[in-house]
Formats: C-alpha cells, sequence, structure tokens
C-alpha cells in the first residue's frame, strides 16, 4: 500500500513539473526562475473567494533542496525598486496578518514539484482597499554526506550547507470596489551612447488599488505603416506610491527612422489585453 502511494505522489510531481516546462516553452506565462527554483505563479491577486490560492514551487535542480516559507514586506520607490519595510505607510496595508499558508517548508528531490496552499482568513472587520504582502521562498541546498578522513571516523560525516537566494512573489488581496486609473505623462525620446534609444514616460496611478500590466510601444511612419519598437510585460505600480517612472529600451528595425511619425505607449491588462492607458508623442 505505501509503495502505491509513493508511486502516485511521484507520478503526480513528475506531472508538475513537466506540464510546467511545457507552458514555459510554448506560452508567455508568468513564471518565475531563480537558481534551481521555478514558481507559478508569480503573482497572486484575490479577493478571499477562493478556499485557497495555490502555488507550485519545482526544483530544477540536480540536488535535493530545502525551501523555508515567509513573509517579507516591500515598498516600491517610484523607480520601481523595492525596498523591505517593517511597518506600513500611510495608505498602505499589509496582508500577512489575515493569510496562512501550508506547508512552512518544502523539501524537493531534484525535478520534482509541490503545490504550496495559501488561505485568505479573517477578512470581515477589514476595511475596503488592497492589501499586500510578499510571500519570500529561501533555498538551502540539501545536506550531502561528505566523509572527511582527516576529522572524522569512518562512522561519522560532516554537513555542509550551501545557501541560495531567495525568491519573492506578491500576494494581493483585495477587498470592495476598485476606484483606480491610470495614465501616461511627460513622454519623451532620449538618445544614449549614440546607439541606444529609450522613450522615458510617467506611469501615474490614482485610486485605492495597484496597478499591473504590460507596455508596447510602436511607431507610425509617414506610410501609416505600424512598426512594434518595443513591449515590456508586468510592470506595476504599488499602493501607496502614485507615481512609477518607466524608460523602456526600443528595437528599431533596420533603416527605419524615427521622425516624421507617432510613437505610441499603449500599457494593457496583462490577462484581457483591455487598455488602461495610452499617450502618443508626435516626432
Amino acid at each position: 500500500m505505501k509503495t502505491n502511494i509513493k508511486k502516485t505522489t511521484f507520478h503526480k510531481q513528475t506531472f508538475w513539473f513537466t506540464l510546467l516546462l511545457i507552458l514555459f516553452s510554448t506560452f508567455e506565462l508568468s513564471i518565475f526562475a531563480q537558481g534551481n527554483l521555478l514558481v507559478y505563479p508569480t503573482r497572486i491577486v484575490s479577493d478571499g473567494k477562493k478556499m485557497s490560492e495555490k502555488i507550485v514551487l519545482t526544483n530544477t535542480g540536480k540536488d535535493s533542496a530545502v525551501y523555508d516559507i515567509s513573509f517579507i514586506e516591500y515598498k516600491m520607490t517610484k523607480y520601481g525598486e523595492m525596498k523591505i519595510i517593517n511597518e506600513p505607510e500611510e495608505g498602505m496595508n499589509f496582508a500577512s496578518p489575515n493569510l496562512r499558508y501550508f506547508p512552512k517548508k518544502v523539501i524537493l528531490a531534484p525535478f520534482q514539484s509541490q503545490t504550496l496552499k495559501v488561505q485568505v482568513r479573517n477578512t470581515q472587520s477589514l476595511k475596503d482597499g488592497e492589501y499586500r504582502s510578499h510571500l519570500y521562498f529561501r533555498s538551502k541546498e540539501r545536506s550531502k554526506k561528505i566523509k572527511n578522513n582527516e576529522q572524522a571516523t569512518t562512522s561519522e560525516v560532516s554537513v555542509k550547507l550551501k545557501p541560495v537566494i531567495g525568491v519573492s512573489i506578491p500576494f494581493i488581496y483585495r477587498k470592495g470596489t476598485n476606484t483606480t486609473t491610470s495614465s501616461i505623462s511627460d513622454l519623451q525620446l532620449v538618445q544614449q551612447n549614440r546607439e541606444e534609444t529609450f522613450v522615458k514616460f510617467n506611469l501615474n496611478r490614482i485610486g485605492n488599488m495597484s496597478i499591473y500590466g504590460d507596455f508596447t510601444a510602436t511607431f507610425k511612419d509617414q506610410k501609416n505603416k505600424t512598426h512594434t519598437v518595443s513591449y515590456v510585460q508586468g510592470v506595476g505600480v504599488y499602493t501607496p506610491e502614485n507615481l512609477r517612472i518607466i524608460k523602456l529600451k526600443l528595437s528599431i528595425p533596420e533603416g527605419l527612422n524615427l521622425k516624421d511619425g507617432t510613437l505610441q505607449v499603449v500599457f494593457t491588462k496583462n490577462e484581457s489585453q483591455e487598455v488602461l492607458s495610452e499617450a502618443n508623442l508626435i516626432l
């Protein structure tokens, strides 16, 4: 009976690993890879209606690994930098007091996957708005038994742990109506090192929740032919920040001159591609 259970578990873990690799190679999905740790999804937004949210962790390395799981709190600067904080600033709410996850620690063999479940609880007394915390996965290589003839007897072993950089993903709980809108302002073309061209602008947020989406920059020439010159996924502005300064590097096709035309920047939702905001720069 135990053998059958082990086989079933192994098949499930192998299935998750194979499925993630297929999806990752076939579609543009939000899968975060750091070192030998693969995390899917990379961002969770919950309204609390589900019993639990699921996160799949996969060890893509050749050695077994232990992943400690905890919460970490970040604030975002106007340049998109994430800084660790201990207390929420004005207009900011932590989600961690109302989240519970299981298991607390994951041990994975090579190419093995496991699902982490996260529950939102005790939200009745919370005010409407957005609550955010980041789940932090800190990985250490599993202990290896190494014989040391000079320092140990034949029955003794030494243990060596190799630390690995951690990975964090945001968990966002939203309650009530989303009143947030976005806009793009101060659009300008920036030349750097004579060889690199960027479009720089401000992404503005107004409302009670964060914004998150993708940017597409296109150039329409005099013949009304449209050229895609930049595409960036997964850009956001977290509460309480109302501004993020964006600089997109442009990939200009050979022979195309960004003159006598219109450069357009469009900000869209990831899943639906709904246009959230857009702006034009006449060149």
